[in-house]
């Protein structure tokens, strides 16, 4: 893998000439695209709890929040804490009884799933085409 960007210069300004020639709105379509596609991909790894009686599911709120540069954040919604739990989920979490004492014979800490870092992974060609279609359609 290389460490070092050959004509930096020349690739910093193809890539100011890019943003230059596509419109705020035109990115923000382009990157909504890509989000899309990452959300699509996402939502099956999402684990699925059984015995559900919450009107939504952690797999219905994944959102898309929009920046003023054109740019897309993906998270879950903030209503239910489905950020939290989402987190907890994919991260893992150390069990810790009252007083922040370890819970449990072993006191081990509960692994994550890591299923947001495996759908990036697996999206990224994905997304990248679907930001290129996006943009192609806008520039044609």
């Amino acid at each position: 893998m290389a460490n070092k960007i050959e004509n930096e210069a020349s690739f910093d300004k193809l890539l100011d000439d890019l943003a230059k020639g596509t419109s705020t709105a035109q990115r923000l379509a382009a990157n909504e695209a890509g989000a899309k596609v990452f959300i699509e991909m996402l939502k099956p790894k999402v684990p699925k709890r059984i015995h559900h009686k919450e009107s939504s599911h952690l797999r219905d709120s994944l959102i898309i929040n929009e920046k003023p540069n054109g740019g897309v954040v993906i998270g879950f919604a903030k209503k239910g804490d489905k950020g939290y739990v989402g987190r907890l989920l994919n991260d893992g979490w150390q069990p810790v009884g009252p007083y922040g004492r370890n819970r449990g014979a072993s006191g081990e800490r509960v692994q994550g799933l890591h299923f947001w870092e495996r759908t990036q992974k697996e999206a990224r060609g994905v997304v990248s085409r679907a930001i290129y279609e996006a943009l192609r359609g806008v520039t044609k």
